[in-house]
């Protein structure tokens, strides 16, 4: 009997701690996200601007901003970023761009955004994170900004934002090797 005991308690131990090896070996991997606050400075690289005569005073516009933002609270994301906007202004009837963040390791991410008001030379708007590269890949989120321009080609900028960024996909494990088939022995 005492034998039959002690086999049943070295199969339990080894069946818990198998299944302990087991869950802690595996990488507990969970979705990144929370509040990002930034606040940034953009200048004008480049500017094309076009009259359309089809009412009085309507330019359209594209612009080039590169810039920096740092994050408010100095946590890593986006924290020292360079910061990148084209800008579409439609006079009187569309005030919207994209966004790029890059990182210092490369990785971006990627935004639209929209004006919602406008008062010169300050603007408020709304964007929305539509993804990104490198550890920012699948990110999500949206967003308020407000921007102030110091004068026609200096701006400073404040953002705030909620976002989410997905676990990364586990590894795909490697393609079988094809099979060899026949013999290879010499006639």
């Amino acid at each position: 009997m005492r034998h039959w005991q002690a086999c049943l308690r070295t199969s339990v131990a080894a069946a818990v701690v198998l299944a302990f090896a087991a869950v802690c070996g595996l990488p507990a991997v969970a979705e990144e996200g929370g509040q990002w606050r930034g606040k940034g400075v953009l200048v004008v690289v480049d500017k094309l601007s076009m009259k359309v005569e089809d009412r009085p005073n309507h330019t359209v516009a594209a612009t080039e901003f590169d810039g920096l933002v740092f994050n408010e609270e100095g946590k890593p994301f986006l924290d020292k970023a360079r910061y990148q906007i084209v800008a579409m202004n439609d006079a009187g009837v569309l005030r919207a761009g994209y966004n790029i963040f890059t990182d210092s390791e490369g990785a971006k991410v990627f935004a639209k955004y929209q004006v919602t008001e406008s008062k010169p030379p300050e603007h408020h708007g709304t964007f929305e994170l539509t993804g990104g590269t490198g550890k920012y890949e699948g990110i999500t989120g949206n967003g308020t900004f407000r921007i102030v321009y110091i004068n026609d080609r200096v701006g400073w900028n404040e953002l705030s934002a909620d976002y989410a960024i997905p676990p990364p996909a586990p590894p795909k494990p490697p393609a079988p090797k094809p099979a060899t088939g026949g013999s290879s022995s010499p006639k």
